[in-house]
């Protein structure tokens, strides 16, 4: 099937829904050259092999999936930046579907052991992905990327405005922060702080990824979708690391301090700038979620979500540890319509104690936190209107929902929004079973935002390579940005 027959195939799920299997076993998107069709490495010195398998491993220009959207030029590399790693996109899938489950998974139930097992599945992230989160180097476990997250998203409404990732550690853009978000002293600049993120997956969701990216030319959305028998497999985790450039100049937050510092090549500032540079970013926040069948049935979402926040006053050696927990959430407490938000700046963890699928751990080490809507799980990057899980039930492609409810941006004033608790309001904080679209007339991505950007991404350049357009553009609603925030005037 070409590209472009599989792009109104894709699109057409507005106009008819047609059941089918989402795919078979995949070849994965990017891999190293077929060793049986390659001269066999014979009288060569071990350096000589050395090198060629490097030279194998490598993306060969102009084929595959490119690593990254925005970099320096290898000459500025060489001269000024030599120290720094550049990033590789990991995306070699799985063929075969895992067949052990993360221990932790079968070990602990997150709900009578919810802090137990959030630090479980943060351990079981950190395994070989430490110090460098660079998957290339774990010799312990399968951890991979998500790929086409590289290009920006382009027109008046784009976002992230000036997006994409950067090449020295693959961050890519993710949000801005409002003033005081994080603290009294983050003030803020003009044009806003940004957070940038970076998520590893393991095997299962690898597994799946890789029926997605099967044909690299031809991804199949459907593979996440329960219409198509599609989904992330039990055991699946995602482990995403977020950073922000806050803060600078005469702002100050002491629990950034001690900071898990890397270097990336971003914008001046989230909404204005389009000029990058290397700017030195700081460790926030830790997602983690994981597809745990214990959390399915009905009225559930059969997903688990858990946060950290950091804390350079934790002093630990290790600063990966110096992410504290937040909480974990499991569901979105569709019954409790209670309007209240903690607003700016944070000064103190409020926890509501009748919220029955979410837990929050205050704790000295716990920095205050702003969290969701009326308590629900949300962390120091997030906005106090929403919560982890009211967000990524949105995720689909094409998207044509919010990402948000009407009120929820600008979040952190001194009174919750007006809409909130409303019938309206409610659809974001009901309980969407994995898999399931919010929207029927678009594809599920399961709860990810990532795999519904690189959707879009990739049949939006195949558009403009084609340059053309698809009768079903015209029919599906406007597309929205997947977008959080809104720009301040």
């Amino acid at each position: 099937m070409t590209a472009a027959r599989h792009r109104n195939t894709a699109r057409a799920l507005a106009l008819a829904l047609s059941m089918g299997g989402a795919g078979h076993a995949a070849s994965c998107a990017r891999s190293a050259p077929d060793p049986q069709s390659a001269p066999a490495l014979t009288g060569l010195t071990s350096a000589q092999m050395a090198s060629a398998n490097v030279l194998d491993a490598r993306n060969q220009k102009g084929s595959g999936v490119p690593d990254f959207g925005f970099m320096v030029t290898p000459a500025e590399y060489a001269a000024t930046y030599s120290d720094e790693p550049v990033f590789r996109l990991k995306i070699d899938f799985p063929k075969v579907k895992p067949a052990q489950l993360p221990a932790f998974i079968e070990r602990i139930d997150f709900k009578t052991n919810p802090l137990e097992y959030l630090l479980a599945a943060r351990d079981y992230s950190f395994d070989g992905n430490l110090p460098h989160w660079n998957p290339f180097e774990n010799q312990t476990a399968q951890w991979y990327h998500i790929p086409w997250l590289h290009p920006t998203t382009t027109g008046p409404n784009a976002y992230p405005p000036n997006g994409g990732t950067e090449g020295f550690r693959g961050l890519i853009k993710e949000a801005p922060l409002s003033p005081l978000q994080l603290g009294a002293g983050q003030q803020g600049k003009e044009g806003g702080y940004s957070v940038y993120a970076i998520t590893l997956v393991n095997d299962f969701a690898g597994y799946t990824l890789g029926r997605m990216w099967a044909d690299p030319d031809n991804p199949d959305p459907r593979v996440t979708d329960i219409r198509y028998g599609g989904g992330f497999p039990h055991g699946t985790v995602f482990a995403k690391l977020l950073f922000t450039d806050a803060p600078q100049g005469q702002d100050e937050l002491p629990w950034l301090e001690n900071p898990l510092q890397w270097k990336a090549y971003i914008t001046e500032n989230f909404w204005t700038s389009s000029t990058r540079q290397v700017t030195a970013v700081n460790l926030l926040q830790m997602d983690i979620a994981v597809r745990d069948a214990r959390a399915d049935g009905p009225g559930q979402t059969g997903w688990v979500f858990g946060t950290f926040a950091y804390n350079g006053q934790v002093n630990n050696p290790n600063k990966f540890l110096n992410l504290v927990p937040v909480g974990v959430m499991w569901g979105n407490d569709p019954d409790d319509t209670t309007n209240t938000t903690n607003p700016f700046p944070p000064t103190e963890t409020k926890v509501n104690p009748n919220l029955k699928e979410t837990v929050i751990f205050p704790s000295k080490e716990l920095p205050p936190q702003h969290l969701g809507w009326n308590g629900r799980l949300n962390g120091p990057a997030d906005l106090n209107t929403t919560s982890c899980l009211s967000c990524h039930i949105t995720a689909q492609y094409p998207s044509v929902t919010s990402l948000v409810p009407v009120g929820a941006v600008p979040d952190g004033g001194p009174t919750p929004p007006a809409q909130g608790g409303s019938a309206e309001w409610m659809r974001w904080f009901q309980n969407v079973p994995a898999a399931t679209s919010f929207d029927d007339r678009t594809y599920s991505t399961d709860y990810s935002f990532q795999v519904a950007i690189s959707l879009q991404n990739f049949f939006d350049v195949n558009a403009a390579r084609l340059q053309g357009a698809w009768a079903i553009d015209y029919v599906l609603p406007p597309r929205v940005p997947i977008a959080r925030g809104r720009k301040e005037r």
